[in-house]
């Protein structure tokens, strides 16, 4: 099969798919419009597919002749915010239709490249050797849709799954797909820090809660220098601080919260304990008392590509487009809910280059002005469908441990379960 050739003989197909969904952009669990073009794409390709309610759908190609089961994974909403008409240098090619939603993060162009995928792999299925899973996930932004996706594909079973994620800063024409962490894992944040309220003309009688706040703030700027491994990244940061209503007042309480990201379990552990200690320490060093709206807690959802997998991505990717396409990135420290397939199923996340300097497109994703190069997408298909391919028909032993927790129990130990849905 000669993946690129197949895949720049559907560009057209895929652009035109993409440009439907990023003018008719639907946020998390709201993608009516969304599903209906992609089941109605699978149809006229013959594919069956099942609706999973609050999570997506599984679309089913069963190939020549029995053997393993691949999940080919993509997302489907987009974000609640407005674009702005122009990318970095010009005018983009498509905006979205309405004020409330954009794809400013590049799902269009990850439903767009599975349908096109999907659609080359339903008209070759003599050369499909087992199943292959289409995976088209709502919610992904905010958690929505993958406890019961997830929770049919466990039930229905496979043996890998495979995810692509536009990525800006990375060239057109290129892809990175190396072995171990490419998404960082994460916990969140939120505080409300006790002190007693006064006038302002006579601090002595208050406890100020902002004292204790930025005495904690600069202890868990030091956290990274006095008790965090230097070789192990790791970023945190505060992003909300509410207190106060009056320049004379001083406030009974503050409010703050953020995140940590991290690729290693135990340093997000370990910074997650810290950060206990030291808001115990210095709140009472204020006389101040605090109570956790959400307590930071130690996650262990990093996204890392398998190293068998690793090895046979670069092969196909080498078999598909050229050696020269493989392009070495450093890990993202973003999160991605593909971390929760990749507890059951070993996986490949590949980061496909979108940046065109001369066509103003390079923006962070997002961002108002973030824009995707068109281009890219051929190369999105062949790789998935040569991956597919490949995967399929390799037998050589994949060192992959499968977590033991059911997924109720996966989501709970990692703080996620309010994403669990019924």
């Amino acid at each position: 099969m000669k993946a690129f050739e197949l895949a720049q003989q559907i560009e057209d197909y895929v652009i035109g798919i993409r440009r439907d969904l990023h003018r008719h952009p639907e946020i998390g669990l709201n993608e009516v419009r969304t599903m209906k073009v992609v089941t109605e794409e699978l149809s006229k390709m013959g594919i069956r597919y099942e609706i999973v309610p609050d999570g997506g759908i599984i679309g089913f190609i069963e190939g020549n002749q029995a053997g393993k089961t691949l999940i080919l994974r993509a997302d489907l909403d987009a974000l609640p915010m407005k674009e702005e008409e122009n990318n970095l240098k010009m005018k983009k090619v498509v905006v979205s239709n309405t004020d409330q939603a954009a794809h400013t993060c590049g799902h269009d162009g990850h439903t767009a490249m599975l349908l096109g995928a999907a659609k080359i792999l339903s008209q070759h299925q003599d050369k499909v050797k087992g199943k292959v899973l289409l995976a088209f996930e709502q919610g992904e932004e905010m958690g929505g849709g993958i406890f019961n996706l997830l929770k049919r594909l466990c039930e229905i079973g496979a043996d890998g799954v495979w995810g692509i994620h536009l990525k800006s800063d990375i060239p057109t024409g290129k892809i990175s797909i190396e072995q171990g962490p490419r998404m960082a894992a994460s916990f969140s944040f939120n505080v409300l820090i006790k002190g007693k309220s006064g006038h302002g003309s006579r601090p002595d009688l208050s406890i100020a809660p902002l004292d204790c706040f930025t005495d904690f703030y600069s202890n868990l700027k030091a956290m990274r220098l006095s008790s965090l491994d230097p070789y192990k990244t790791i970023t945190y940061s505060i992003g909300m601080i509410n207190s106060g209503t009056a320049s004379n007042i001083i406030p009974e309480d503050l409010q703050f919260s953020g995140t940590a990201r991290y690729l290693d379990f135990e340093q997000g552990a370990h910074a997650a304990k810290e950060f206990k200690r030291i808001l115990e320490k210095v709140c009472d060093l204020h006389h101040c008392t605090y109570e956790f709206i959400t307590e930071p807690k130690e996650c262990d959802l990093i996204v890392s590509n398998q190293k068998e997998c690793a090895q046979i991505a670069k092969v196909a990717i080498e078999k598909a487009v050229g050696e020269e396409a493989l392009y070495t990135s450093p890990a993202w420290m973003a999160s991605e809910s593909f971390a929760f397939y990749e507890k059951y199923f070993p996986g490949i996340f590949a980061f496909l280059g979108i940046e065109n300097v001369e066509k103003g497109i390079g923006a962070e994703h997002h961002n108002v002005f973030f824009d995707l190069d068109e281009d890219a997408l051929k190369l999105g298909v062949a790789a998935t469908v040569q991956y597919t391919i490949d995967f399929l028909n390799n037998d050589n032993e994949i060192t992959f441990t499968p977590d033991t927790r059911d997924i109720k129990s996966l989501f709970v130990a990692n703080g996620f379960a309010q994403l669990i849905r019924h």
